[in-house]
């Protein structure tokens, strides 16, 4: 009889079939043992407790109602065992022997079913023609309701003995290789076999032969061999296996257990190619099975990270991409590229074009910078710029770390120099798009906020009102980055940056389709100077927007319905129409139409 495939490999969990036992008093182990066929007490069953190291712990027998009772259990983990004349014995629970036996926490009511058998399964395991000796063999009836295990003696044989008529199948684990009954991956595909009245089943099993996977990678768009690439492949759990290839290519997998498909994954050297991830691999049982994979190119920075007093290697230094020109800062901690004990950072596979890095230690001895021309600096403007070319793996100078330092102060309303909070502080222009995580960099209830882990360099500080009752502004009072107040953070020191805020002002409008009439878009405004996006809303149903939290300044507006527009019909920021906005009052009437006929 087979079933259809489904993806278990390993031997499942047997339910418990016996009753649910009422509470037992401290101490004490009790319950009623009874036969499965008929529910009949069974007089004179006796139940055994074992430790984990198959000691006999205690023991009680049945009068005519099937109960029993073991007194002065201590409480801890045992087996138990109900053994009755005529029945095959029962382990906890539902198992037939004590290999297969779970452990339980006792002392607390256990009932038992017993089952009359006397039939006998027998039979020998092989590997290569030879005997598997110690082989761990698994009998159960085709519902998994019942369990018993054995192993194998030095002759590869076992016995099941006092099984009941049934329909069974069998699960054989010899080292590091699971099987069903005929060599099948899984219970569903298993063979089962019948067992009937006093008879003797034999069911031998072989030991399917170990598979061999062949790993080719090569590059698709030329063809060729992906010299130093690497894969791995797992089988839903540990070990992972890694190789990497040659000039050729090539990685060879031996000896891999042939049931239970695999997962691989190939990347490329220095993360000169996009991986292939999760691949399904089938193997063959005996046989070479061969996966190809075509990579596609990518770019790829490659750079060390030291200590820049000591010049010592540094990992755990990760680094956060960004592609020119960039608007805002994410935040975020992605931790996509992260130095090894070596100092190595691969920063790939990325999109060919040009980056600026910002480097977030996960060693909090470190600070936080734009990664520099000579050093680390705070200000993106003075980061280095790092160019990656779509299929090489291009270095960039060395970064050097130094120590963390930190900011702190209060946030108050300028008018009234009441202290205002949910008022978030970056050392850079944040991406609201992302939302606020309200944490030590937001003002609390008396104004205050902390920034830990910048490096010690000239900080620019961006005051981000998460409520929309406050103008968005920069350390200084400035209205953009390029006015702010630099702070300068002290290595293991803190340094104090107050900020009064104003009032926020506002740009409206509506959103337009093609027709004239309301429709759904995305709206933000860029400060026209810098580039730095400030905020961003969406309208209502008829169309109506607001975006808050602007300084006076002019800004740029972009939008999005159909297509990305910008103020008045340009096609990019450079030749959008700057807005005039003021402080605490709303610039209206920036009505957003299609950018396109």
């Amino acid at each position: 009889m087979k079933r259809s495939l489904v993806l278990a490999a390993a031997i499942p969990i047997a339910a418990l079939l016996t009753a649910v036992p009422a509470a037992a008093d401290e101490g004490v182990v009790s319950g009623v043992v009874k036969a499965a066929d008929t529910g009949e007490p069974v007089a004179g069953a006796c139940v055994t407790l074992f430790d984990p190291d198959s000691n006999e712990t205690g023991s009680g027998c049945a009068g005519q109602d099937g109960r029993y009772e073991i007194a002065n259990v201590v409480p801890g983990k045992y087996k138990a065992r109900a053994t009755a004349a005529g029945y095959a014995e029962l382990w906890s629970y539902n198992k037939g022997s004590a290999l297969a036996a779970d452990v339980l926490d006792l002392p607390h009511g256990l009932d038992f079913s017993l089952r009359q058998g006397n039939a006998t399964v027998r039979g020998q395991i092989t590997d290569q023609g030879k005997p598997a000796a110690g082989a761990s063999v698994s009998l159960t009836d085709q519902n998994q309701r019942w369990w018993s295990t054995v192993l194998t003696a030095a002759d590869g044989t076992y016995t099941f003995s006092g099984v009941k008529a049934d329909t069974y199948t069998m699960a054989v684990t010899f080292g590091d290789r699971t099987q069903w009954i005929r060599q099948k991956a899984s219970f569903p595909e298993a063979d089962t076999f019948a067992v009937e009245g006093d008879q003797v089943a034999v069911v031998d099993e072989a030991i399917a032969p170990y598979g061999k996977l062949r790993v080719v990678a090569t590059d698709e768009k030329t063809g060729a061999p992906v010299a130093g690439a690497c894969s791995q492949v797992e089988q839903g759990h540990p070990p992972q296996l890694r190789k990497c290839a040659g000039a050729d290519g090539v990685m060879v997998y031996e000896e891999l257990p042939p049931f239970g498909y695999y997962t691989l994954s190939v990347w490329g050297p220095d993360g000169s190619y996009h991986p292939v991830s999760g691949q399904r691999v089938d193997l063959t049982p005996g046989g070479t099975t061969e996966f190809r994979a075509p990579m596609k190119p990518a770019a790829s920075i490659v750079t060390t990270v030291r200590d820049a007093k000591t010049k010592a290697p540094l990992e755990r230094i990760c680094v956060d991409t960004y592609a020119l020109p960039v608007a805002g800062v994410v935040d975020a901690d992605y931790r996509y590229y992260c130095s090894d004990e070596n100092g190595k950072l691969v920063i790939g596979p990325i999109e060919p074009g040009a980056y600026k890095l910002l480097v977030k230690p996960l060693d909090e001895r470190y600070g936080m910078q734009w990664a520099g021309a000579k050093g680390g600096t705070g200000d993106i403007g003075r980061a280095r710029t790092v160019t990656a070319e779509l299929g090489k793996v291009v270095s960039t100078p060395d970064i050097t770390m130094d120590p963390a330092g930190t900011i702190t102060g209060k946030v108050t309303d300028r008018a009234t120099a009441a202290p205002v909070n949910g008022v978030c502080v970056y050392p850079y222009a944040v991406d609201p798009r992302i939302g606020f995580r309200f944490e030590a960099n937001c003002s609390r209830n008396d104004g205050s906020y902390t920034i830990k882990g910048l490096g010690p360099y000239d900080w620019p500080l961006e005051f981000a009102s998460s409520r929309g009752d406050r103008a968005w502004q920069w350390s200084g009072g400035a209205a953009d980055r390029f006015a702010a107040r630099p702070v300068r953070v002290r290595p293991n020191a803190t340094v104090t940056e107050n900020a009064a805020l104003v009032p926020n002002g506002a740009v409206s409008g509506r959103i337009l389709g093609k027709d004239g009439k309301p429709t759904f878009g995305y709206v933000y405004t860029y400060n026209a100077r810098t580039g730095d996006i400030i905020d961003w809303a969406t309208p209502d149903s008829n169309g109506q927007y607001v975006v808050n939290g602007l300084a006076t300044q002019n800004v740029k507006i972009k939008y999005y319905t159909d297509a990305e527009c910008w103020y008045r019909g340009a096609a990019d920021f450079a030749s959008a129409t700057p807005v005039s906005v003021t402080a605490g009052q709303t610039t209206g009437g920036v009505d957003l139409t299609p950018c396109r006929p």
